[in-house]
């Protein structure tokens, strides 16, 4: 829909256009969009409606109808179809290829969205460097983030606990919340306690750069988008989307420099000094760290960069967690129990989350009941590949796996019913210990991707999850809202996102013992 609503945001100053004028632009808009020829060997899918809806092209259908389109093209054509988005033509791939393509050398992910998104444009700073320098965020991610999970472990705690504390109150009387701005405010909180440290993560304006600063981006993207390109860089300056990202560079720069500053003086007096320099568990640091000493790096795109990737798929998860458990309650007694007996023996120690079984059972089938997106892979192909059955995708195409093997029945027994133990269990099967955990990779579900370009991040957003979780199932009851209608989940392209409107009620409960008391950092 934001690509309607920036048609809308240009022509609404002029009231003088008439309802057949604005029809025409929006129209001629998204012809002149994605003008990519069809990709040979690949039928087109179409999906037709009625009524005015007749006039709307294949590109637009597809961002209003994905699910549609995606389940009459394999209907059709289960070895594949090609469908039109407004930047072209998009190879849509049965399941069965994932595993032959996760890491096949002439395929790119970053490449695939540098089509699709304005990196060049000021404001886009944290995406361009995500796309251009993938091996400095990686890097940063995969030898300090997840490296540092057991260190990290005590600031997360204690931030989720307070921004938990912060959202939903002390009232043991039943309270009724909008839960998804609740949701994103405590994910926000508790990934800048890491990304940024303790000062900067409560402050007001870098949380809400966190928290916009992504959805601006996809906004502003798809606005320009709708263009023709040679308009693009006029239009840039007026689209609204587009000014609040430059302002949230400048304000983040303005805040984060500074801190930046500190921490290398820190590093370089314990180098003069002839000391190590000291340990912290800051995202500033390491890239400071990862940087190797070269001055240009781009800390600042680089801590948006984390803050894009971290927060609105997890805080996503989250919600879905929530609705998850509003709707099937039976779940949380055996989810506290598990909580309960592992804390109280283990504490916040290091082997504590990854004895919470059930708990990582439940998450992995949250995504599998409840999937974020109905395709995976997103890649571009650089040179021409020839699969094994024969199949050739030509150098330029980009394509998509789908991932809707998660309602298989082939695949996962009754998999139209949520069970909560469905992975424990399978993990107790012999030779299948590691093969079903929630940051586990698989071509049956691949919500984290599959693959060499796999999310790097799984491991943090599985730990911010359990401790979430933890602290919600021992401190909070949470129920559906009596009576009432929950609003359907929100559908563009292939992705399905929580309502923003979605209400549950929750009330304070006394939890068995202290999540925060120092003893809980002991094993005590």
């Amino acid at each position: 829909m934001e690509r309607v609503h920036a048609v809308q945001d240009l022509v609404q100053h002029n009231q003088s256009i008439t309802i057949v004028g604005t029809a025409s632009v929006l129209l001629a808009l998204f012809y002149l969009c994605g003008r990519e020829n069809p990709v040979p060997g690949f039928p087109i899918v179409s999906v037709q409606h009625k009524g005015w809806r007749v006039l709307l092209p294949q590109s637009l259908v597809w961002i209003l109808d994905g699910k549609k389109v995606l389940a009459t093209g394999f209907a059709k054509h289960p070895d594949g179809f090609q469908i039109k988005a407004t930047t072209g033509y998009r190879i849509i791939l049965p399941n069965r290829y994932a595993h032959e393509l996760r890491n096949h050398p002439h395929l790119s992910l970053t490449e695939a969205f540098q089509t699709d998104l304005m990196v060049e444009y000021p404001g886009f700073d944290s995406m361009r460097l995500g796309l251009r320098d993938e091996k400095f965020i990686g890097s940063v991610i995969k030898e300090r983030l997840t490296q540092s999970l057991g260190p990290i472990t005590g600031d997360v705690v204690d931030e989720m606990a307070s921004a938990i504390y912060d959202a939903f109150g002390n009232s043991y009387d039943w309270t009724t919340r909008e839960i998804k701005n609740d949701v994103l405010e405590i994910v926000a909180r508790a990934s800048s306690r890491v990304f940024l440290g303790k000062k900067l993560a409560r402050n007001r304006r870098l949380l809400v750069i966190s928290k916009d600063h992504t959805i601006d981006m996809v906004m502003a993207s798809e606005q320009l988008r709708l263009l023709p390109s040679v308009l693009r860089p006029v239009i840039y300056w007026l689209i609204p989307a587009c000014t609040r990202l430059r302002k949230e560079v400048h304000d983040a720069k303005t805040l984060i420099v500074p801190e930046i500053a500190v921490i290398r003086n820190q590093m370089q007096q314990a180098i003069d000094s002839g000391a190590e320099p000291p340990k912290m568990t800051n995202a500033i640091a390491w890239m400071i760290e990862k940087s190797e000493g070269h001055d240009d790096a781009d800390f600042v795109a680089g801590q948006l960069a984390l803050s894009s990737a971290a927060i609105h798929t997890t805080s996503e998860t989250l919600c879905r967690c929530i609705a998850q458990i509003c709707e099937t309650p039976e779940i949380v007694q055996p989810l506290r129990e598990e909580i309960i007996s592992v804390l109280a023996q283990e504490g916040w120690s290091r082997t504590a989350l990854p004895k919470l079984q059930l708990l990582d059972s439940f998450l992995k089938e949250v995504h599998r009941f409840r999937p974020l997106s109905l395709t995976s892979m997103y890649r571009l192909v650089k040179k021409p590949v020839s699969l094994n059955d024969g199949t050739l995708l030509p150098a330029g195409t980009r394509l998509k796996i789908d991932d809707t093997m998660v309602h298989d029945s082939t695949l996962f027994s009754n998999a139209g019913t949520f069970e909560v133990a469905r992975f424990q269990r399978l993990r107790k099967q012999s030779g299948e210990e590691h093969q079903h955990q929630f940051v586990s990779l698989t071509p049956d579900i691949m919500a984290f991707g599959y693959g060499r370009h796999a999310c790097p991040g799984r491991f943090f957003a599985s730990h911010e999850l359990k401790i979430a979780l933890c602290v919600l199932l021992l401190q909070y009851d949470i129920r559906s809202v009596p009576d009432a209608d929950q609003p359907r989940n929100q559908e563009f392209e292939n992705f399905i996102v929580v309502a923003p409107t979605m209400k549950v009620q929750l009330r304070r409960r006394t939890e068995e013992f202290d999540l925060t008391s120092t003893a809980m950092y002991s094993g005590a």
